[in-house]
């Protein structure tokens, strides 16, 4: 039996081999979490917002089709500790910006380094009901 991430390794190989690109991208692994760095990793990432409870919260639809799907996460509104990019906008996020992030939950979301930019996130209407 393979250990987890030699199977994760295994499948992005599978898939790179496969992809129009041919190009091989090995994850880094640390933790057991994957760090989401890189410029073109959102844009490979469905993410959508169901709603948002005022300006603390959000509930969030994010599929990533190599690593994870959360059908209804929790995004809470905090301050970037470290420089980024916007999940939603892929604008750039600078350390200390606002930012609404994964619940820091037990285990660990797969997608707990992603960040979506406060200004854009409150953007987005908030439908009555929702």
């Amino acid at each position: 039996m393979q250990a987890p991430f030699e199977a994760e390794r295994t499948w992005q190989l599978t898939i790179a081999l496969l992809s129009s690109e041919g190009e091989i991208r090995l994850p880094i692994v640390s933790s057991g979490v994957r760090p989401m760095y890189g410029e073109d990793y959102f844009s490979k990432c469905a993410v959508r917002v169901l709603g948002r409870n005022k300006q603390t919260s959000a509930t969030v639809v994010w599929s990533d089709p190599t690593s994870c799907f959360y059908g209804e996460q929790q995004w809470r509104r905090s301050i970037a500790k470290k420089a980024g990019v916007c999940a939603l906008s892929g604008h750039v996020i600078a350390t200390g910006d606002a930012v609404y992030r994964p619940r820091l939950v037990q285990p660990a979301p797969r997608n707990i380094e992603a960040m979506i930019l406060a200004t854009v996130m409150e953007a987005i209407p908030v439908e009555e009901g929702v």
